[in-house]
């Protein structure tokens, strides 16, 4: 992490602090959060519309806090003592920092970005790599205008790999971090429906996903995965400075992989006379491990330090995590949903063998933009009740998926909730011993809170 004096921070953020005289403290890491700042750590008091963290810094003082940036010194609680940095915006002085602090490391930087996939390739690919270099990558989901910066000043001076997740919202936000990070390797798994609502089409989602570039210098390398539709279509009409690379089973790919017979509890593919696997569920993940080898190789790693690195994977959490529960399994993919990544979810679930019953639990897939109601729709006629015992959803754009669905269930075994405990008290009476329960909705619908009610549930 960041180990700087107090002056020298605000040497490389043009800020001014309040006393010379406390140049020379030593400031060891940085925290926006009050409630986990460390002894000797640098506070940043964010404000927004309906949040400031300034009120906080007495707070921060008292656990340990060496000085803190203030925008308007007139908000300081006279009781505070220690030091500080004047700036003109604190979000904005973080991201400098990051900045400065990002030219000054020697590591190579490998970023990744994508619709879906982003995160299993991150943590997949540090699993790796760390078999040969001290690697460093994005903590949880630390992906936008304030994670990624707090990730740079995170890496140690002797990192030699940093893995950082880049993540969008609205055009210019990869643009910002990109920047930020300077990534040597940039990356994009793929492009689905996520943020449709700001983005309105999947080729405008692809060029906010391209802004990854303006970071790279000339001689960096972009790989992508060339199997994706848009990109297929959408990438040589752009026109790349850096070296473009692919990967996928086309003929056309740079890097070709062939999908090989899977099991329940891992994946396998083959490039050229190399055969992989992987102890993660579900073929979408294929691509996101091909990535990883394509990558490594670049780097160096042989084959024997793949595979070590493979065989120490495991499921990013609430992301297709398989867990087991007394009696009966959830299949946890309740981190967020599209209709990519569900459709990915639901073939996992129906792959998996061994079970008496098959319940889903779907709630909304929210940022779709205009055509939402259709593609929820879309994906509940796509269910297969076949494979599928009973369907259970929440939410009001589920409500679409759910009358959808009733295509192909019967109105007993398709169920829609205007409120989650109903549907947790109807997913009670319909789990039996030997059941699998597959949870998966957008971020905001909360539906990691259906696994915390039944985690302790007695058949």
């Amino acid at each position: 992490m960041i180990e700087k004096t107090l002056g020298q921070i605000a040497q490389m953020i043009g800020g001014d602090i309040s006393d010379e005289k406390f140049a020379d403290i030593k400031i060891k890491g940085i925290s926006t959060d009050s409630r986990t700042i460390d002894p000797g750590e640098l506070y940043i008091p964010l404000v927004g519309e309906v949040f400031d963290g300034r009120i906080f810094i007495k707070e921060c003082e008292t656990k340990g806090a060496k000085a803190f940036f203030i925008d308007d010194p007139a908000k300081i609680n006279k009781t505070v003592s220690i030091p500080y940095i004047k700036v003109e915006d604190t979000k904005k002085a973080l991201q400098d920092l990051a900045t400065a602090y990002r030219d000054q490391l020697t590591c190579k930087v490998i970023a990744i970005t994508g619709s879906n996939g982003k995160t299993t390739t991150k943590d997949l690919l540090h699993k790796v790599l760390s078999e040969k270099y001290k690697t460093q990558k994005t903590c949880g989901n630390l992906n936008n205008e304030i994670g990624v910066p707090k990730t740079v000043l995170s890496l140690d001076t002797d990192t030699e790999v940093a893995i950082i997740e880049l993540g969008t919202d609205n055009f210019g936000d990869i643009s910002l971090t990109s920047r930020m990070v300077k990534p040597h390797i940039s990356m994009i798994t793929n492009i689905g429906d996520s943020h449709l609502h700001n983005l309105k089409s999947r080729s405008g989602i692809l060029k906010a996903k391209l802004e990854i570039l303006e970071g790279m210098d000339d001689d960096g390398i972009f790989i992508y995965n060339i199997d994706d539709p848009t990109m297929e279509k959408e990438v040589p009409t752009y026109q790349i400075k850096q070296k473009v690379l692919s990967f996928g089973s086309s003929e056309k790919a740079t890097f070709k992989i062939n999908f090989e017979k899977s099991g329940p509890a891992s994946i396998r593919f083959s490039h050229g006379d190399d055969f992989y696997q992987v102890p993660l569920m579900g073929e979408h993940n294929v691509y996101n491990a091909a990535a990883v080898v394509m990558i490594s190789q670049m780097l160096g790693l042989d084959k024997k330090s793949i595979d070590n690195g493979f065989a120490k994977a495991t499921s990013s959490q609430n992301r297709t995590e398989l867990l087991e529960f007394d009696g009966f399994d959830v299949l946890d993919d309740s981190y967020k949903s599209n209709p990519q990544s569900l459709l990915a979810g639901l073939e996992t679930a129906y792959m998996l063998e061994g079970y008496k019953r098959k319940i889903v639990c779907l709630a909304d897939m929210l940022e779709l933009g205009e055509n939402e109601v259709d593609l929820h729709r879309q994906v509940g006629r796509k269910i297969d009740s076949k494979k599928i015992d009973y369907c259970l959803f929440y939410g009001p754009l589920a409500k679409e998926m759910y009358e959808a669905s009733l295509e192909n269930f019967p109105p007993n075994r398709s169920l829609y909730f205007e409120h989650k405990d109903e549907l947790i008290e109807k997913l009670k009476s319909l789990v039996i011993g030997a059941s699998l329960v597959f949870v998966k909705g957008s971020h905001g619908m909360h539906m990691v809170e259906i696994i915390e009610a039944i985690k302790y549930f007695n058949i």
